[in-house]
């Protein structure tokens, strides 16, 4: 390799309804970059204040099984889910609650008690996990 990969510059989340999607990522604290808004490539680059970036590519259309990669029996090959880390499990698992976001899994322990994990899904059933390093 003649090159060093540096950091992850963003994650592509293909959505079906742009502005559903920016809301729910706003919750989050994601906001649309204009430097990064390409119409038409159907494309919204979205800017968190850490600095984490990530793409709506809303072209898609609702699939009757959900998310094609988890919720279809044939498990297919494809990026599953975007993780993040945060602080403090139990605040974040509060304002879940109070936004109305649902828990699809965890909060649990994984990692020989390492890291505590709780899963979500966006509107379009796009997974996010989230992590608490404990040691």
């Amino acid at each position: 390799m003649n090159f060093d990969t540096l950091h992850l510059d963003h994650i592509g989340i293909r959505v079906t309804d742009l502005a559903t999607a920016e809301a729910f990522y706003a919750k989050l604290g994601f906001l649309r970059d204009p430097e990064e808004y390409a119409p038409e490539a159907k494309a919204s680059g979205l800017v968190h204040p850490s600095g984490m970036r990530i793409h709506l590519i809303y072209n898609g259309v609702t699939a009757e099984e959900g998310n094609v990669l988890l919720d279809a029996p044939i498990k297919r090959p494809g990026y599953t889910h975007a993780a993040f880390i945060v602080e403090n499990m139990n605040e974040l698992v509060d304002w879940l609650a109070r936004e109305g976001i649902e828990i699809t899994e965890g909060p649990v322990m994984m990692g020989h008690g390492r890291r505590n994990v709780c899963f979500i899904r966006d509107p379009d059933r796009n997974v996010l996990e989230f992590n608490e390093i404990l040691a």
